[in-house]
């Protein structure tokens, strides 16, 4: 486990890129429409697709504030420099930089690559099924071991990005990409369950049920608020979200 004075230094840093996210963010969400309209029939502000980016946008801000003043009160600027001083002794893959990775490349992944490729569910669970299990673990060995997986699984999908081959997949099949991401899930979700074992914690086995159960409840949870309820258009509607759909309506 990482020194909790370390921590506070790490969260300055962390702090301030998810502010200026949260910036970016809110800002692209302010070039989308408010209220249009759409065959003489005006629409309102909680049906607008920018909606849901200035919440998540917002509470990034707040969030990030939140951290950053907490931080600053308890030693993260003497941690900062510390870290600062000592950033080239301990090479570049040191358990601070897997940290930082296991936080923005996941973040990174999600909002440039899987949000508009991948079901919003799946995409959701992917993200959170990784930071939230590596970090309530704890465990800078799983967290090295874990970050190469993911790091390997976006990259694929990133290639297939750069090439084009996502949009010739999801024209063979419209849900190749939801395939893919599934496939992805469950293998890093069985390395995880692999890593837990060999560890030999008897507390991981508890932390691992509850980050699962965090995981799959957030998006269970989103999905029908923005899509049922706020009628918020999601980024990518897929195999999930459109099963969900039926659902809905057919019960409706």
């Amino acid at each position: 486990m990482m020194d909790k004075a370390k921590l506070r230094g790490a969260d300055l840093i962390t702090s301030a890129i998810f502010f200026l996210l949260g910036i970016w963010i809110i800002a692209e969400a302010f070039t989308m429409p408010l209220k249009d309209s759409y065959a003489g029939v005006d629409s309102v502000w909680y049906v607008s697709p920018a909606l849901m980016p200035l919440i998540i946008g917002a509470a990034m801000l707040l969030l990030s504030v939140a951290i950053f003043v907490h931080a600053a009160k308890n030693g993260g600027v003497e941690s900062l420099k510390g870290i600062w001083k000592n950033r080239t002794k301990s090479g570049l893959l040191n358990d601070s930089n897997i940290r930082y990775g296991c936080v923005l490349i996941p973040l990174i992944a999600l909002v440039y690559l899987n949000l508009t490729r991948i079901d919003f569910f799946l995409a959701i669970v992917l993200y959170l099924g990784f930071t939230i299990t590596v970090f309530y673990l704890d465990n800078p060995e799983i967290m090295r071991k874990a970050l190469y997986l993911y790091t390997a699984e976006m990259g694929l999908i990133l290639v297939l990005a750069v090439f084009k081959l996502d949009k010739l997949f999801t024209g063979l099949f419209e849900y190749s990409f939801d395939i893919i991401a599934a496939v992805m899930i469950i293998v890093i979700t069985v390395f995880l369950r692999i890593q837990i074992k060999k560890s030999g914690n008897p507390d991981y086995p508890k932390k691992f049920r509850a980050a699962m159960w965090m995981t799959y409840l957030t998006p269970l949870f989103i999905v029908p608020i923005f899509r049922y309820m706020l009628r918020v258009p999601l980024p990518r509607e897929g195999a999930i979200v459109n099963l969900m759909s039926l659902l809905y309506y057919s019960i409706r």
